[in-house]
């Protein structure tokens, strides 16, 4: 996937990620509703260029204790999606988390947005994105833990990279990483191995780790992939478990749109 889709994932003491269905919901009726145009700059008789420029994207992930949604849209500079270039991404989200604590239900929710500022470079088969720029988090706890230092609203620095390699036409890997600053330090990775059984359709196998001050976990699932020439879907299902050995399943859907 061209964006960063169902990698935010979450846990079931600490929420890392959420997101917002309603932005979700709008960029998405937009998306299908705008019309693709040339270059104002074209002259008169040029063939027009079609050529996507933006993508947007919404996703789900749901666990025993927790469902997160979240939203975006990438916006390529100057040229097309699919050329070398500078992007600017956006991306919004909220989600719901519990947790057992002092022999009490703690349940917590998250807000979050990011605003990147990042480079688009393909080395052949190879495909890599950069991006860097600010984040920002509010945890809300109920009742309130004095031990969890992860709460309240925070704003820090962020950077992501994003990899994609085609292997052959049948079998790609990605690996996405991101980490920032916020209530002192998280990150995130995540990598698919693919094999298409048809051009537009893969299935594989995914892991992802993830952390911040109060929680480190990880996950190993399977995934479903349908590409068509202007978006993608993506289904998700497996396995996980966090430092405190709490275990369980998780599932995601993301959808993306480009144009």
């Amino acid at each position: 996937m061209g964006a960063y889709v169902g990698r935010l994932s979450w846990s079931s003491k600490c929420a890392r990620r959420g997101g917002a269905p309603g932005l979700g919901l709008v960029l998405l009726l937009f998306a299908g509703s705008a019309p693709l145009q040339a270059s104002p700059a074209a002259p008169a008789g040029a063939p027009q260029d079609l050529s996507p420029t933006q993508e947007v994207w919404a996703g789900t992930d749901v666990t025993a204790n927790s469902w997160s949604a979240y939203s975006g849209i990438t916006a390529a500079l100057l040229g097309p999606l699919d050329a070398n270039g500078w992007r600017v991404r956006a991306v919004g989200g909220y989600g719901v988390y519990a947790y057992e604590k002092y022999k009490a239900t703690i349940r917590g929710t998250v807000s979050f947005g990011d605003a990147l500022v990042g480079y688009h470079h393909q080395f052949g088969s190879l495909t890599l994105k950069a991006f860097g720029g600010i984040t920002a988090e509010n945890h809300v706890l109920a009742p309130f833990d004095p031990d969890n230092s992860v709460f309240g609203a925070d704003l820090g620095a962020k950077a992501a990279l994003e990899t994609w390699l085609e292997i052959d036409s049948q079998n790609w890997i990605s690996l996405d990483i991101s980490a920032s600053t916020v209530h002192g330090g998280a990150y995130a990775a995540h990598t698919r191995a693919g094999h298409r059984i048809r051009p537009e359709l893969s299935i594989g196998l995914e892991g992802a780790a993830s952390g911040n001050a109060e929680y480190n976990g990880g996950r190993v699932g399977t995934f479903l992939r349908y590409t068509w020439s202007s978006g993608e879907f993506s289904a998700s299902v497996g396995a996980s478990v966090d430092r405190s050995g709490e275990s369980g399943g998780y599932g995601t859907l993301n959808a993306l749109y480009r144009y």
